[in-house]
């Protein structure tokens, strides 16, 4: 135990308490061979492409191209959104970026500064129209 460095909190000496029961019966023999079974790999062998595939391990693939160009929306729509989905539309934010003219702030509110986000949801503007346009269809 004196070998831990860093704080000594409860989490950890409850590690090392856990740990210290799953080696307590374990005996080492030497004339056998260590080996590594990697725990991410059918194979058991360790690759990037495992470790990669790993840190998406529980979670739900959605395809999101998908739920953009497979719709029945219009082509011209379906375009924007994947600019939206991109972040690729030309609002101050990014011309700001580019050391283009821009204005300082969204010219419907005057309140923030303009980015694609704030335009479609974050402005008082966009709240209140989403508000009627969800209201006229009972959400």
């Amino acid at each position: 135990m004196s070998d831990i460095q860093g704080a000594l909190t409860v989490g950890v000496i409850v590690e090392y308490l856990h740990l210290w029961d799953l080696l307590n019966d374990l005996e080492l023999q030497p004339e056998v061979e260590d080996s590594y079974v990697w725990p991410l790999h059918s194979g058991g062998q360790y690759s990037v492409k495992s470790v990669y595939e790993g840190f998406f391990v529980g979670s739900t693939h959605l395809g999101p191209w998908e739920r953009i160009w497979k719709t029945w929306a219009p082509a011209k729509c379906r375009f924007f959104h994947w600019l939206v989905a991109h972040n690729r539309c030309w609002t101050a934010d990014r011309l700001a970026k580019r050391r283009l003219p821009h204005p300082e702030k969204c010219p419907h509110c005057d309140q923030e500064n303009e980015s694609i986000n704030h335009l479609l949801v974050g402005c008082v503007f966009a709240r209140q129209f989403w508000f009627h346009v969800l209201a006229q269809i009972g959400l």
